[in-house]
């Protein structure tokens, strides 16, 4: 039986310390009260369930903040989506774009001839590319 005043357990996230130290490491990288108060709680809650990547909450924040959820849904969502096997927000073109990634650029399959990647090319653009490079090649 716990006694008044006993802390429940002796594991970390029963110091008020260690979730303060947390939280203000995470608010001197720029993170948001609300979202830093989440994240702190889901890291002392899920401990390595959780990813704790600053750069990668940015990111989903500002996907879920394109698709129309205000600041604080916005904060949650992100911050909701680094739990473990959490599904990640779906990123649209038009985001992909706006966060600088090179949208000319795909993976294409193993043995795929220059034709079929120049097909597969006009089914994401639209448009058949007059030329496809491989490895600074061109086959197509």
């Amino acid at each position: 039986m716990r006694k008044a005043g006993e802390k429940p357990c002796g594991c970390q996230h029963s110091e008020p310390e260690v979730f303060q130290t947390i939280w203000k490491h995470l608010k001197s990288d720029g993170m948001p009260d609300q979202a830093a108060n989440h994240m702190t709680a889901e890291m002392l809650t899920h401990g390595e369930d959780f990813e704790s990547s600053i750069e990668q909450y940015e990111r989903n924040f500002a996907n879920y903040k394109t698709k129309g959820f205000n600041e604080h849904a916005a904060q949650a969502m992100a911050v909701e989506s680094l739990e473990d096997g959490a599904e990640q927000p779906r990123e649209s073109l038009r985001f992909a774009g706006s966060m600088g990634e090179d949208l000319n650029k795909f993976i294409a399959p193993e043995g795929a001839s220059g034709e079929e990647i120049a097909m597969m090319a006009q089914s994401m653009s639209g448009e058949k590319p007059e030329k496809v490079y491989m490895n600074g090649s061109r086959i197509y």
